[in-house]
């Protein structure tokens, strides 16, 4: 009985993610026919649809299929670093190969693309007038600047000051966020659940369909630091030595901090970080983090820049930008099928396994920072951009569904060729 209610559910879940796809892509194809002003072009994406066969996609399909077949066998011969190391590296190989899949020169579009950072930089002022001035003057500003705290324009301002003021380190942020968003989740996973929930969920953190969106997107960067602020805080929570619970969590603090300053997306990770401290029962490391938290919030104030008012500021920018053209109501639904999509069949798949234990608190906290951006109504599309925040952790799922060597391979090579289709299909900004 319990086996046919369980298949139950799942054949209900499948018919409404095929009827919110369905909707998705009809009504955004309407949408997009009625009114040029909603930027969707291959709704829900964002993009156009222009089916590329090309001999540059070769070296990203062997890359995957190579990872689905060789990494299973490694990671369970690896100690869990070189595993995470190994992965890491995969998973920005992975990336790489499928931007470049359309050509060399594709790399860097999206960095060079006038509504990206990298514009702005070379007319900027230096960091701390440009902090001072950014709430006066954000309305002159690239869509994309605009449009997030100045956290990362700091940043590439900072590169500028030591001579490396070039469009390939800026998108060497992303890649660096890549690997570092692979290591931190898996060493969270490690850390939270023990070491054979890190080998089953790691590959599917190296191959995913979500590594479409990452090669030169900001917030593949934004995703990989706030994935190590979370790493730090799973230290702080997990560690019976006081010393480094205390500097953990400082320091975690301190990281996520910054990132609210990186994107405004940052606080909606909250449910994360509260899944995790339900799974650990440990929260006097609390009172530590917010000190870390306080203090870069200090620093942003002390330089004239309040959070409160940046939110405010970009709120009224979205509002009065393509959001007004974008009905809520429709992107409810389609943010959801673009994550489905974007976490590919192993992450949905993995959903209908989950059992109790540290990686299923990973996952349902993720979800619940989906709802919460979600309802923000601050997410009317692009998120196949934005919910990167979120995707790695979701991804972490899959690992459910490998319960033997074989299962796995199978496994990421469906993420393989999903990616591939995705790539070769869709034209994005990103």
């Amino acid at each position: 009985m319990r086996v046919a209610r369980r298949s139950g559910v799942i054949a209900a879940a499948l018919l409404a993610l095929a009827a919110v796809e369905r909707y998705a892509f009809v009504e955004g194809w309407r949408l997009q026919r009625q009114n040029s002003a909603i930027k969707l072009g291959a709704g829900p994406f964002v993009g156009s649809w222009d089916l590329r066969l090309s001999a540059m996609a070769i070296p990203a399909i062997v890359i995957g299929l190579s990872a689905a077949a060789g990494l299973p066998h490694l990671i369970h011969r690896l100690s869990p670093w070189r595993s995470m190391l190994l992965t890491a590296m995969v998973a920005a190989s992975f990336v790489l190969a499928l931007a470049a899949s359309d050509g060399w020169a594709q790399i860097l579009r999206p960095v060079t693309d006038p509504t990206e950072y990298w514009a702005g930089v070379a007319k900027a002022r230096p960091a701390s007038d440009y902090l001072r001035t950014f709430l006066d003057r954000q309305k002159f500003y690239a869509v994309h600047v605009r449009g997030h705290p100045p956290g990362f324009m700091l940043i590439l301002l900072l590169l500028r000051w030591v001579g490396l003021a070039s469009a390939w380190f800026v998108a060497a942020l992303s890649y660096f966020g890549v690997a570092l968003s692979v290591v931190s989740v898996g060493f969270t996973v490690w850390r939270v659940a023990g070491r054979e929930s890190l080998r089953r969920a790691l590959p599917f953190l190296g191959i995913a369909p979500f590594a479409v969106w990452q090669g030169t997107s900001a917030d593949a960067f934004f995703t990989g630091v706030t994935a190590a602020g979370i790493a730090l805080l799973a230290i702080a929570m997990t560690t019976a030595r006081r010393r480094i619970e205390i500097s953990s969590a400082v320091a975690g603090g301190a990281v996520l901090g910054g990132c609210c300053f990186l994107t405004f997306g940052a606080p909606s990770l909250a449910p994360l970080v509260i899944a995790l401290a339900w799974t650990t029962r440990r929260i006097r490391w609390l009172p530590a983090a917010l000190v870390g938290v306080a203090a870069v919030l200090g620093v942003f104030a002390w330089f004239d820049y309040w959070w409160i008012d940046g939110l405010n500021n970009t709120r009224m920018f979205y509002a009065a930008g393509t959001a007004k053209f974008r009905p809520a109501f429709y992107f409810f639904f389609a943010n959801i099928a673009v994550l489905a999509i974007a976490v590919g069949p192993a992450t949905l798949a993995g959903f209908t396994r989950l059992r109790r234990g540290g990686s299923v608190a990973l996952v349902v906290g993720a979800l619940a920072c989906v709802f919460l951006a979600n309802a923000s109504g601050l997410s009317k599309a692009e998120t196949e951009r934005i919910w990167l925040l979120y995707m790695p952790w979701l991804a972490v799922a899959a690992g459910a569904l490998a319960t033997t060597v074989r299962r796995q391979q199978l496994w990421l090579a469906s993420q393989v060729i999903a990616a591939v289709i995705l790539q070769a299909a869709l034209v994005s900004k990103w």
